[in-house]
């Protein structure tokens, strides 16, 4: 209980903090776009490490090649999958985010210069907005998260991927990067009191369009079968990572 309300308050002074050293830093030095990304990394570290106790174990670094853009793609079991992601990824990526956030006093202006991209799911324009936006962050060397189940899904079995991510994938040709998340959901089954965890994160080879697309042959079949295919192979290390757990 006491530890859960020193992580509310100190975590929620040190996100205002950290948005408000991003926000003066942009001022002098709108140049240097990827500084809010290492601001959130090290807000992330301190979140995870100081304030719930966890430790981070990450596995299958050798499958990321940081000169190069990446669609992360992950499972999504809690709103701590956030700051587990940015702690765990060496990687210049930026977030899809609805956007209501963008809205927040100070926080929702340190996302917009990070270069958090705004979601409006109930538009398709908006969809259609994100899409261009997304593209153009790819194109300037930075990876994108995006989590293809749409929400959370707090069951052991993953829900129905959305074909967003993949679509990109077809569209730019830059690899989907699959992220399997572990014990994220286990920090804050109590919202009054923290629970200190191993947390698990694994990355997975990357998988690209076109390797389907010539199994496949035509457009269609190939994508299906590349997000039935990246969903069996995060389900399945899940559900072995959940297995040795228990």
């Amino acid at each position: 209980m006491i530890r859960a309300f020193i992580y509310w308050v100190f975590g929620a002074l040190l996100t205002f903090f950290l948005s408000m050293t991003a926000i003066v830093v942009n001022i002098f030095n709108r140049k240097n776009s990827d500084f809010p990304h290492k601001i959130s990394r090290i807000w992330s570290k301190i979140i995870l490490k100081l304030f719930c106790g966890s430790k981070l174990v990450v596995k299958g670094y050798e499958n990321i090649d940081n000169s190069k853009s990446y669609i992360i793609v992950s499972n999504h079991r809690s709103l701590t999958d956030i700051f587990v992601a940015s702690a765990a990824i060496p990687l210049q990526f930026r977030w899809l985010a609805k956007k209501s956030l963008f809205r927040l006093p100070f926080i929702g202006y340190g996302m917009k210069i990070a270069g958090y991209i705004p979601v409006e799911r109930e538009k398709a324009i908006h969809a259609v907005r994100s899409l261009d936006e997304i593209k153009k962050r790819l194109e300037n060397e930075k990876s994108i998260w995006i989590f293809p189940e749409g929400t959370r899904t707090p069951k052991e079995k993953l829900g129905k991927f959305k074909r967003g991510a993949f679509v990109l994938a077809k569209d730019t040709g830059i690899p989907v990067l699959p992220v399997v998340l572990v014990n994220t959901d286990k920090i804050f089954e109590n919202p009054l009191k923290i629970k200190p965890v191993t947390i698990y994160v694994h990355i997975l080879k990357p998988e690209k369009f076109d390797e389907y697309l010539k199994e496949y042959g035509d457009k269609r079949t190939a994508l299906d079968m590349m997000i039935k295919g990246v969903k069996e192979k995060i389900q399945k290390i899940y559900d072995e990572y959940v297995t040795k757990i228990e």
